[in-house]
């Protein structure tokens, strides 16, 4: 792959005849699509908080995204679940970026649509959602804010765009002890101090006993973490 760049610029909404759709809302452009949570309605005045969600190897986006509704209306924010082209994201199953093509044409539509806090974006992922998310989150800190994993596996950055007056996104991540997948010892705390040596805060959180699926508590969890804006504190 080429870059981890998102060639993105904020927008603010474009006026409209019509109130904006909320609710459960379909985005698609070719072979790619995603499902949009939003608040039941969107309040004049007020900027919102985007989190995008993203599955595991096997395409979960239909189970996260029932396991993120209600959440928009309790954080009054708005969740982006997105569908890789291929079984698991680009970065790991082709040279193509298609899902990093998609992510950017997705954005865009929801800044010309949603007022969208720019301060306030933030990647959550699992297994391989989870290594994609910090990819492409600490690859992009104009865009996100933070980024959440459960079981992340591998670290890659696209650091050829980065400045060294960028800001670190916060980090949250959590595995589980006897995860048959990436075993503790040799994946998540390498993984810990890798990001640390690197400058990065991290918020690493250990499931005792937990396996490679995430705990029940870890998206609820992960954000109230989010909704804390630990980032506010970084150097």
């Amino acid at each position: 792959m080429d870059s981890l760049w998102l060639d993105l610029e904020h927008k603010t909404p474009e006026p409209r005849d019509e109130p904006v759709p909320t609710g459960l809302v379909t985005i698609e452009h070719g072979a790619s699509s995603a499902v949009l949570l939003t608040p039941d309605a969107i309040q004049p005045g007020r900027r919102y908080p985007l989190v995008t969600v993203l599955h595991g190897a096997g395409r979960q986006d239909e189970l996260l995204v029932r396991a993120c509704q209600g959440q928009p209306e309790k954080r009054q924010a708005l969740f982006l679940v997105p569908r890789s082209v291929q079984p698991t994201w680009d970065l790991i199953a082709s040279d193509e970026r298609a899902d990093l093509d998609f992510l950017e044409h997705a954005y865009d539509l929801i800044y010309r649509r949603y007022p969208i806090d720019p301060a306030r974006q933030a990647l959550l992922g699992y297994s391989d959602g989870a290594s994609y998310a910090l990819a492409v989150g600490l690859s992009n800190p104009h865009v996100f804010c933070a980024v959440m994993g459960w079981a992340a596996g591998f670290l890659a950055i696209d650091d050829r765009r980065l400045r060294a007056t960028d800001p670190k996104p916060a980090i949250l991540l959590e595995y589980g002890t006897h995860d048959e997948l990436f075993p503790f010892e040799r994946v998540a705390l390498p993984m810990r101090a890798t990001l640390e040596q690197m400058g990065y805060s991290v918020e690493f959180r250990v499931d005792q006993g937990g396996r490679h699926w995430p705990s029940g508590s870890f998206q609820s969890e992960a954000l109230d973490w989010f909704q804390s804006e630990p980032w506010r504190e970084r150097s």
